[in-house]
């Protein structure tokens, strides 16, 4: 009887945290080198008023800059990563897993930067990583991936 006991009580406790660490699907809307947003960032938007006022800062400094990204923000919500000016190409920003925990979303993300010796773009560059997913009114928190030693 006592090991029935234990194994509800696992069980149920195995469901009080299936929400701990589930992955949220996410789609790029944008990524690239080359952004109006001249410093680090970390921008959360889940209306269409502020999307649109970033979508314009993001994009004001291109010649033909491409149309707003359809979002539904009753559904969904954007996360954007900026990284800052870079004095040349080579650098990047990438959104790599989006989870769900306690705490709220975690966004994990991975920086890059050229490696010694290789011929990059000499032009400033404005690395960033827009993403659209799942609507979530959950605090945000960015978590910077550690390469592997």
């Amino acid at each position: 009887m006592r090991c029935v006991a234990s194994f509800v009580l696992l069980l149920a406790s195995g469901t009080a945290y299936a929400a701990v660490g589930v992955p949220v699907a996410f789609a790029t809307l944008a990524k690239g080198a080359v952004s109006g947003v001249a410093g680090p960032a970390q921008i959360v938007v889940r209306n269409p008023v502020d999307w649109a006022s970033l979508w314009a800062r993001h994009t004001r400094f291109l010649t033909a800059p491409p149309p707003l990204p359809a979002v539904d923000f009753s559904a969904d919500m954007v996360v954007a990563l900026y990284l800052g000016e870079r004095p040349s190409g080579g650098y990047g920003v990438e959104i790599t897993r989006i989870e769900r925990t306690d705490a709220g979303l975690s966004i994990r993300y991975r920086a890059t930067k050229p490696y010694p010796g290789a011929m990059q773009t000499q032009a400033l560059t404005h690395p960033f990583h827009m993403v659209k997913l799942p609507r979530a009114d959950d605090p945000v928190t960015f978590i910077l991936e550690t390469p592997a030693s």
